[in-house]
């Protein structure tokens, strides 16, 4: 349950109360008691928690879409990233998060100018000619307006909703005190590492709200990419802050007005394929990716693809463009070893893995897409399949991966609301073909064996050193070896519970042969107590207290299984 201290901040405590009214509401009275959340609310409301729950007539994956909508941006993003992992949720769920939709009522226009005004620091006509007071777009985390600069140019700018960062701030400390008080109760959490996926999420929650983040970004992908056909927006730094972006504006139609693209004669097909190819040429050639392509973000100006929205941006080395290929590849030649080897190359490999369940699930996923072609895979289940089998088996991949997985489930949905014949994977094949090209190259080769040089340079360097080193201690008798020797602590346990019980039962074999020499003294064996004509048996005293403490050890060893 949530712990709070006297120091905690008021509006932690608030947010928590709030929390817990909204799960009553929707009738997830059950989580209110399993969190521990009852007793930020009211007696009154306290009293009435399973109320909510009757009165529902929805499902219980309604609820919780419903619950994490009027909850706000921070659970918004969270349901929209456990939409994209079926290796956690059931299918229901799924579905329903899916429908998430990260949209707001717009701010007072009045708030957003006095947002600008401190931002930038000067009034808001200084900042621009003409600035328009209806948003063209409101999320939960920021609005968009039009304006136009003082040298006509047409701009948007983003601002950051009021109060709403310091809202997210209390909901993240809440998620991350919930998830340690879990993990300090769940072994099962503590080997998948809880924390370390909701520490991910809240830092890329914060970069969102970040808008110099965002800015970069754009600016690194405008400069990445060359291709005439793709527009992305230009940053005006000198009106840009942390919560203030201002950004060229790129006039198109977005993809979410599929009538007005048919109107427009544009060929959905076409624009399809267009979109696909812009996509996996940011992940097999840039590394560097826009990695939310919802169909409000992507447009179509002119015949161009245009790109807005850049709040979230993956990036994948040179060695994971290769292993994706090589997992690809491996895939296509029903090679489940490789596919494995792939696997626990790309991730970290925790103690508790279990290469041979992996290996075994691996095999599985062979058999499910056997004889398929690459054409006839479906990407986004195949790679949501492979990252299920690795959180099984407690390999944990990169992040940029997981965001590579989510981008292409998403780029997959919106090919396929264009055209529903649409196959993703038919246009990835020359992508892996290039990468395999790239990996036989004689440059490839040349550069690898290169590397490999200065490696085996840089050890030759230091090893003459460590061979004199290693002599002289051989010399001097002072070499030591470490044993690193698994579970020894649990064995050194088990030597010292094992020698307490022997010293105890020497204790108590020394009391009964103590009282029994006592008892042979006769008169001698009682003890008075001085000043007094009080006697005590020494001899039967001992004797009961051996006997208590022979029948307690015997009881805590037949407890043990010891016997």
């Amino acid at each position: 349950m949530f712990r709070f201290t006297l120091g905690s901040p008021l509006a932690e405590i608030s947010r928590a109360r709030y929390i817990a009214e909204v799960l009553v509401r929707n009738g997830l009275g059950f989580l209110v008691e399993s969190l521990g959340l009852k007793r930020f609310l009211f007696p009154w409301r306290a009293r009435s928690v399973e109320a909510g729950a009757r009165a529902s007539v929805l499902s219980v994956p309604q609820r919780v879409r419903l619950t994490l909508e009027q909850l706000g941006p921070t659970y918004i993003k969270l349901g929209q990233i456990l939409s994209t992992r079926p290796d956690i949720l059931p299918p229901a769920y799924i579905a329903e998060l899916s429908k998430l939709l990260d949209a707001a009522p717009p701010a007072p226009t009045a708030e957003i100018v006095a947002t600008i005004e401190r931002e930038l620091g000067k009034p808001l006509r200084q900042c621009y000619l003409d600035f328009s007071e209806t948003a063209i777009a409101s999320a939960s985390i920021g609005q968009v307006h039009r304006a136009r600069l003082h040298d006509g140019t047409a701009v948007v700018v983003k601002v950051q909703r009021p109060g709403v960062e310091r809202l997210i701030e209390a909901d993240l400390h809440l998620l991350l005190r919930q998830t340690h008080f879990l993990e300090a109760r769940s072994a099962t959490l503590r080997d998948y590492r809880l924390s370390e996926i909701v520490d991910e999420f809240c830092q890329a929650l914060r970069d969102e709200l970040d808008y110099t983040i965002e800015g970069r970004n754009a600016e690194r992908l405008r400069a990445m990419i060359t291709d005439e056909g793709v527009e992305i927006p230009r940053v005006y730094w000198e009106l840009t802050t942390r919560r203030v972006i201002t950004l060229s504006d790129l006039q198109g139609i977005k993809l979410t007005e599929l009538e007005r693209l048919k109107e427009c004669g544009y060929d959905l097909h076409s624009i399809a394929e267009r979109i696909v190819q812009v996509y996996l040429k940011q992940v097999f050639v840039y590394g560097l990716f826009h990695a939310d392509p919802h169909p409000a973000n992507i447009l179509v100006c002119d015949g161009r693809i245009g790109l807005v929205d850049f709040g979230v941006v993956g990036y994948l080395t040179p060695r994971m463009r290769e292993d994706l290929g090589d997992l690809l590849f491996a895939l296509t030649r029903q090679d489940a070893e490789d596919m494995v080897h792939t696997v626990v190359r790309m991730g970290a490999v925790d103690r508790g893995a279990d290469r041979d369940g992996l290996r075994r699930e691996i095999q599985r996923l062979i058999t499910r897409y056997y004889a398929a072609s690459l054409e006839s895979v479906r990407i986004a289940d195949f790679l949501s399949d492979i990252l299920g089998a690795a959180f099984k088996h407690r390999v944990r991949l990169p992040a940029d991966l997981a965001l590579l997985a989510r981008t292409v489930v998403v780029l997959e949905g919106v090919a396929r609301t264009l055209d529903p014949s649409f196959v993703l994977a038919g246009y990835l094949e020359p992508f892996v073909v290039q990468l395999l090209k790239e990996r036989i190259s004689l440059k490839h080769t040349l550069w690898e064996a290169a590397s490999t040089l200065h490696d085996l340079e840089g050890m030759l360097r230091v090893l003459p050193r460590r061979i004199d080193l290693l002599s002289e201690q051989l010399e001097r008798g002072e070499m030591t070896v470490g044993i690193d020797v698994r579970h020894l602590a649990q064995a050194l346990r088990k030597l010292d519970a094992i020698g307490n019980r022997l010293s105890f039962s020497i204790v108590v074999a020394a009391i009964i042969v103590g009282s029994a020499m006592v008892l042979l003294g006769g008169e001698r064996a009682v003890f008075r107590l001085p000043f007094t004509n009080i006697g005590l048996p020494i001899p039967q005293i001992g004797f009961i207290m051996a006997g208590l403490l022979g029948t307690w050890l015997l009881f805590s060893i037949a407890r043990s299984k010891g016997l």
